[in-house]
């Protein structure tokens, strides 16, 4: 479970990073957005759609980050790319 975690708190560094952290400070903490990935990681596991992940993290940029959502595009692909990335590691792990 910890890859699994690990794998979604990558892609929402690398790809969603709504608070521009990383282009900001490429020395910046990894874990920035480490307590958002366990909720995306459930609703992958209990097969969400990519629109319900998405309002998922347009819920958290406006209520917890007090932001205005990031597109629905955008937001569209973390989802995807959060959902690969689960996928990688559990096909690993059924292969392994």
């Amino acid at each position: 479970m910890t890859d699994l975690i690990a794998a979604v708190e990558g892609v929402l560094f690398d790809v969603w990073d709504p608070m521009g952290v990383r282009a900001e400070d490429p020395h910046w903490p990894r874990d920035e957005y480490a307590g958002y990935a366990a909720g995306v990681l459930e609703l992958l596991l209990n097969h969400a759609s990519d629109d319900v992940v998405a309002e998922h993290l347009a819920a958290i940029e406006s209520e917890w980050m007090g932001l205005q959502p990031s597109p629905l595009a955008h937001r569209s692909s973390v989802a995807r790319a959060a959902r690969t990335a689960v996928a990688r590691i559990r096909n690993r792990v059924e292969d392994g």
